[in-house]
């Protein structure tokens, strides 16, 4: 069988660390949450994750290091947003599964 050169290793490389990043529960949470807040700064999210500040703050920095969220200053609040387009799409995709869900039920 010939190679496949549409899964280039580099590639793949890419998604496996992104999937690997948000493949933790509680940032997938804080993914949800931020993709379906406006304008979502770190206080929101943890109250609603019911988890300490640290901790999230924690999680956020690593969706940030490996370039999946953003964020930026507005006023008195640094407020994050999903930055890397698959992660977004795929957030995206996940949220209108789980209503699909529960308008079936």
């Amino acid at each position: 069988m010939a190679p496949n050169n549409t899964c280039n290793e580099d590639q793949l490389s890419d998604f496996s660390r992104k999937l690997k990043a948000v493949g933790h529960p509680v940032r997938l949470k804080l993914l949800c949450l931020i993709a379906h807040e406006e304008d979502p700064c770190v206080s929101d999210l943890w109250q609603c994750l019911q988890q300490p500040q640290p901790v999230v703050s924690q999680h956020l920095s690593i969706l940030k290091e490996n370039g999946i969220v953003d964020s930026e200053v507005q006023k008195t609040r640094r407020v994050y947003s999903i930055k890397d387009p698959f992660i977004k799409q795929m957030i995206k995709d996940m949220l209108a599964v789980i209503e699909n869900n529960k308008a079936g039920n």
